[in-house]
């Protein structure tokens, strides 16, 4: 039941009523017993002296009086005035104001002989009305099972709604499984296109060298057999084929160990698998993966770790939010035709590690730095930017890699985002 609840907007129940029923003292007996009679359900009289209240006169003392033997003779005789001790001279009196738990509370904590008595209710304008306890306590009973009703349906509804929550949250959770899937995808497939492009260089020295190589060994082998070589043709085949030899190890060397780079960075991010390895080692072969989009815009991308630094984590998880953080400052930090450098700088701390992802670029305004790991927050949603990029980093430093990061950066000093993590980071 609801505390407020009081006469005044209980009305509604419709089972609350109020009597307005008053004799005076200079009044003869009988106009109270005509009164009860007139109305079977009138609970009381209120007997009043120059509209002062003297007593409460109950049906059930009235009655109890009349039933007496001889005493309906008796008390029909005897003025008001000399029947006050058979009423209630101190009635209970209850603002109209008042909660109606409060009224049942205190009408029943009255004399056990009087707990059953109607009492008064003081109504705006000093009248006083009379109530019925059966009925306050009727009322007080509707009012319960209101509440509970109110109470079963907000219930229900409650848990309809938990039940609607938590499928959105499944639903979310899906739907952001998916993207960051999805964003992990892009990622590598920028690191393919950008491996396949810086490949094809050292791929195609290496193939004009052997091409030109085995042509020159063609007419090598057609001199030799006509017995017609020089001994200047030796001397320039061998030379062409030294240099020609040199070339094609250089360039070998060049696109495997650029295939290597992408291979163990490509695998790691794609498996997250926890395991054991340098950190400088690996963080060379992942910006050896990520120069030649730096290349490809102008940039340069820079590392300065020292060496030696041994990692029980995820390089795969660590890889990705690192490439994120490059590939958000390639796209954000310089307008187009600015050339600019973006540095990995690592420095060893106790059993933690930081490392700095700096760049020379435009920055970023201040309205700007409290919203930029909001998920779908970005300036470039005309340009392909998802605003994802910097939300995973963060989800990814701080749940998978149990770190922490932060920003510094202000408009024209470039920006810097700080990752510290522990160089064993737990299951």
């Amino acid at each position: 039941m609801n505390d407020i609840e009081s006469f005044d907007t209980v009305r509604t129940v419709g089972d609350l009523r109020l009597w307005s029923a008053t004799i005076d003292l200079a009044a003869p007996t009988l106009s109270a017993e005509q009164m009860m009679q007139q109305d079977s359900q009138l609970p009381g009289i209120v007997v009043q002296h120059q509209g002062q209240l003297v007593a409460l006169l109950s049906r059930r003392l009235l009655f109890q009086q009349l039933s007496r033997p001889m005493g309906r003779e008796i008390f029909l005789k005897r003025p008001v005035s000399e029947m006050l001790d058979a009423m209630d001279r101190t009635p209970l009196v209850l603002r109209h104001d008042m909660p109606i738990a409060t009224a049942v509370e205190v009408a029943l904590s009255r004399d056990a002989r009087m707990v059953y008595e109607p009492v008064l209710v003081e109504t705006p304008g000093q009248s006083r009305r009379v109530l019925a306890i059966d009925l306050l306590l009727r009322v007080q009973s509707v009012l319960l099972d209101m509440a509970m009703q109110a109470k079963n349906r907000l219930l229900d509804e409650v848990q309809r709604t938990a039940g609607e929550l938590r499928t959105a949250l499944d639903e979310l959770g899906k739907a952001r499984d998916h993207l960051v899937h999805s964003e992990k995808m892009v990622a590598l497939g920028q690191l393919v296109a950008g491996i396949a492009h810086e490949i094809n260089t050292p791929i195609g020295v290496a193939l004009t060298a052997a091409t030109h190589l085995a042509e020159r060994t063609t007419t090598f082998n057609t001199l030799f057999t006509a017995g017609q070589m020089k001994r200047s043709d030796l001397q320039s085949y061998v030379g062409l084929a030294t240099q020609s030899t040199e070339l094609l190890r250089f360039n070998i060397q060049r696109a495997a160990q650029l295939i290597q780079s992408f291979k163990q960075v490509a695998v790691d991010q794609a498996s997250e698998q926890r395991r054991s390895f340098d950190l400088g080692q690996y963080l060379e072969q992942l910006v050896t993966s990520l120069r030649p989009e730096g290349r490809k815009l102008g940039h340069n991308i820079g590392l300065s770790c020292p060496p030696g630094i041994a990692m029980n984590a995820y390089p795969g998880a660590l890889a990705q939010a690192l490439s994120n953080l490059i590939s958000n400052a390639l796209v954000h930090a310089y307008p187009e035709d600015v050339r600019g450098e973006i540095r990995l700088i690592v420095r060893s701390e106790g059993n933690h590690v930081v490392i700095d992802v700096e760049d020379d670029g435009q920055g970023i305004p201040a309205e700007h730095l409290s919203r930029i790991y909001d998920p779908f927050f970005t300036t470039r949603r005309g340009s392909g930017g998802s605003g994802l990029g910097l939300h995973i980093v963060y989800n990814i430093v701080t749940e998978k890699l149990h770190g922490s990061i932060t920003c510094r950066s202000a408009p024209g000093q470039g920006s810097v985002f700080t990752i510290t993590m522990p160089q064993t980071v737990a299951e």
